[in-house]
């Protein structure tokens, strides 16, 4: 149902040329796709008041915003800052700029994830990460069930390389999967750690979403005299990786899915004696 949605959203965009100017719009109504289709489908599992009980199970904030500021600033400027060192040690300086200062592009960052919240890793998150994944790790292993997320995540975008206004679509399509392999585990363990809530994810994906913007977008306001575009979907996955190993190593694998649970998803797939 969210490749329907979505794929029918974007297919505007390929085979309707003056629609061009309408991109934005339709590239927005597209990104809705996980969210819809996890509500219709919570409607019909759940019946009346399903999907509203569902929403609200996958939004909450309340005890967890430790994780929030966790998925929403300190891992964003980890991996941000981690960017930067690796970019230094191989490509070459980095000079930050004096003319407008750099701090000024900085400063404006909560208002920009804020907007990057709602114009689409929200809608994102809340099917793959509120309603799928918990589906599919009833079945799978945790790990297993975010690499089979991560290959449905990327294949999902592609419609949006023939749109030809996708900013995305600058990177090769193989560094799109590795970008989505490597960054579902960890927010996928967010949400664990939230108990369900899917906001630290939602904010992690926003937050690198915009630094990959100040990294490599021009602007009036710029960070750096120079944009540090060389090789940096390469980098950031480099980053992404690092992080997703080291939540892996740290959980063992089960990227916070916990014990009772793991034993109760056991048992029910234990089969019968006949």
């Amino acid at each position: 149902m969210t490749f329907a949605l979505s794929w029918a959203s974007w297919g505007i965009l390929i085979v309707v040329p003056q629609a061009l100017d309408w991109s934005p719009l339709i590239i927005l109504l597209g990104a809705y796709g996980p969210l819809i289709a996890a509500a219709v489908l919570s409607r019909i599992s759940d019946g009346p008041g399903g999907a509203r009980r569902w929403f609200r199970s996958v939004s909450g904030v309340r005890r967890q915003w430790r994780w929030i500021l966790l998925g929403g600033l300190v891992l964003p400027l980890a991996i941000a800052l981690a960017h930067l060192v690796v970019y230094r040690l191989s490509i070459g300086p980095i000079v930050l700029s004096g003319d407008p200062p750099w701090y000024w592009a900085a400063s404006t960052a909560p208002v920009n994830v804020f907007l990057l919240f709602w114009w689409g890793s929200a809608m994102e998150e809340f099917g793959w990460q509120g309603f799928a994944l918990p589906r599919l790790t009833q079945q799978l292993h945790p790990l297993v069930a975010c690499l089979i997320h991560g290959v449905l995540w990327a294949t999902w975008h592609l419609p949006l390389y023939l749109t030809d206004a996708w900013s995305g679509a600058t990177q090769p399509i193989w560094l799109l999967y590795g970008i989505t392999l490597t960054l579902a585990p960890l927010m996928y363990w967010l949400t664990r750690s939230a108990a369900g809530s899917v906001m630290p994810a939602v904010l992690l994906h926003a937050a690198t979403n915009h630094y990959s913007t100040l990294f490599t977008e021009a602007s009036e306001f710029p960070v750096f005299q120079e944009l540090l575009t060389t090789r940096f979907v390469e980098i950031k996955t480099l980053i992404y990786l690092a992080f997703a190993v080291a939540i892996v190593v740290a959980t063992r694998g089960y990227l916070g899915f916990g014990h009772k649970e793991r034993v109760t998803t056991a048992a029910s797939q234990e089969v019968p004696p006949t």
